[in-house]
């Protein structure tokens, strides 16, 4: 059985999910992993030492290892996990796993899997903008985007750089339906090239 596993990375409020959400009922056989559902409980998080706050961009806030075990799983047998609604149901199609996370490119046995690397960009303004817009649960306090979460997405984008970590970059200023219909014809097209070393 031939896989492929895309990863749907980058900056925080770039549009991964809205892309990865439209990928998953598009691309056949596909299955779409989210790494926001792999948070640690709010007690379990960093806290920043000078600000107090919650370091919910620090890699440690997440449950890693647990998406790690998940991905073996899906590696492992692709047909015991739920399919996207374009599904074949041929057992020798290629089976595509799709994850979308912020730090995905960050954590090195999940790094090691994927076949392609996606790479949402935005600059500072526009992203400031789009975080401020959106509510979470619990809320941001004041200047935390400024104090934590830009500064973390710039030092962890650098030690993708310092480890030459090869991604293809996304601009999220660009409309949506033009970066799904880039992707989506990428990723139908190395399906191809999949099936067609099996002929």
């Amino acid at each position: 059985m031939k896989k492929l596993v895309i990863g749907i990375g980058g900056v925080s409020n770039g549009g991964k999910t809205t892309l990865s959400r439209k990928l998953v009922t598009a691309i056949p056989n596909s299955y779409l992993m989210h790494q926001d559902t792999y948070f640690k409980d709010p007690e379990d998080v960093p806290i920043d030492p000078h600000h107090g706050w919650m370091m919910w961009d620090d890699l440690m806030a997440l449950h890693n290892d647990v998406m790690m075990e998940d991905v073996d799983r899906w590696l492992e047998d692709p047909a015991a996990f739920s399919q996207s609604p374009t599904s074949t149901g041929d057992s020798t199609d290629v089976q595509v796993l799709l994850i979308e996370g912020f730090l995905i490119y960050n954590y090195k046995p999940l790094e090691k899997v994927f076949d392609a690397r996606y790479n949402f960009v935005l600059p500072f303004e526009e992203a400031k903008r789009r975080r401020l817009s959106r509510t979470y649960i619990p809320p941001d306090p004041p200047g935390f985007f400024d104090g934590h979460v830009w500064p973390m997405y710039l030092k962890y984008k650098k030690e993708r750089d310092d480890h030459n970590i090869q991604t293809i970059d996304l601009d999220g200023t660009r409309p949506v339906e033009e970066n799904f219909e880039r992707v989506k014809t990428e990723i139908l097209d190395m399906i191809k090239h999949l099936k067609d070393s099996q002929m």
